[in-house]
């Protein structure tokens, strides 16, 4: 029996010596179901999340409630190979993560895949798209002050759900907000247009959305005020209400912020709170 062990343990030695620094970190790291992997998928799902945004969409799910210990779960996740960090990028505060192929494969390994992004993509996000995923962050977090928020899907999971529904959404959109105001559920696809594209793809987006039964109103953000009325003249009598307005405004307002409205020949200058209250009557 001694014999025996001592082939195991030097069978795991050998083994282990053929490890490098960070694959030692890896198995090092002991993962708690309640709240690191709770924490991967919200880095997952966020494609890149700065420090102090990953905080608060923890703290708001009520999984995390001691930054001190968040700090420590995070370090631990970077250690471990598990998620990378970059620098800050201005304005948001704090180091940006995004998981890795080791984190995304711990992830399949508890069963929380998802198609659209795997341990064996060919291609991994570059970090010259974070800004884009950054101010989706800012966004989800001012809904949920609102109190209304009741669910949020980001596009990673919005991809996989078009790969396996059998009516898949018109588009991949950035993420789509459920929000419950008077008992009633809206589901608004949320778009982010840092730059905008050309006329040709605007339409293609208008004719692949005229149909779709899945979302209630499009809510178009621009990262400028002068790109909102660029972008909502390229959207004619839409078949599906939309609405227009700048990314920053909507963070600072929420509900009370001013945007254009488009429905059909109806063009109009509301909040989104009577937005909603428009759109609630005629919602498919």
């Amino acid at each position: 029996m001694d014999g025996t062990n001592s082939n195991v343990d030097q069978n795991a030695g050998e083994s282990l010596g053929n490890c490098d620094a960070e694959d030692l970190q890896r198995i090092g790291v002991q993962l708690s179901a309640e709240r690191d992997l709770l924490l991967l998928l919200a880095v997952r799902n966020s494609t890149f999340v700065s420090h102090d945004q990953l905080y608060r969409l923890l703290a708001d799910a009520g999984t995390e409630h001691n930054r001190r210990c968040f700090n420590w779960r995070v370090r631990r996740l970077v250690c471990g190979a598990h998620i990378r960090a970059v620098p800050a990028i201005a304005p948001y505060k704090g180091l940006v993560y995004s998981i890795t192929r080791f984190g995304l494969a711990v992830l399949e390994s508890y069963g929380e895949g998802l198609v659209s992004i795997t341990s064996g993509s060919r291609n991994m996000p570059n970090i010259l798209q974070a800004p884009h995923f950054l101010e989706l962050n800012e966004v989800q977090l001012a809904f949920r002050k609102t109190g209304m928020l009741k669910s949020w899907k980001t596009d990673r999971e919005l991809i996989s759900l078009n790969y396996v529904i059998g009516t898949p959404l018109a588009k991949d959109y950035d993420a789509i907000a459920e929000l419950e105001t008077d008992g009633e559920t809206l589901r608004i696809a949320i778009e982010y247009e840092r730059t905008i594209k050309s006329a040709d793809r605007y339409r293609e987006i208008q004719n692949a959305i005229c149909d779709e039964g899945q979302i209630d109103m499009v809510l178009y953000l621009t990262s400028t005020l002068d790109l909102v009325f660029t972008l909502s003249r390229e959207f004619n009598r839409p078949a599906l209400p939309m609405c227009f307005v700048s990314s920053a405004k909507l963070r600072a307002c929420v509900l009370d912020t001013v945007l254009l409205f488009a429905y059909g020949s109806m063009r109009e200058t509301f909040s989104l709170r009577e937005a909603i209250v428009t759109v609630l009557p005629i919602k498919g």
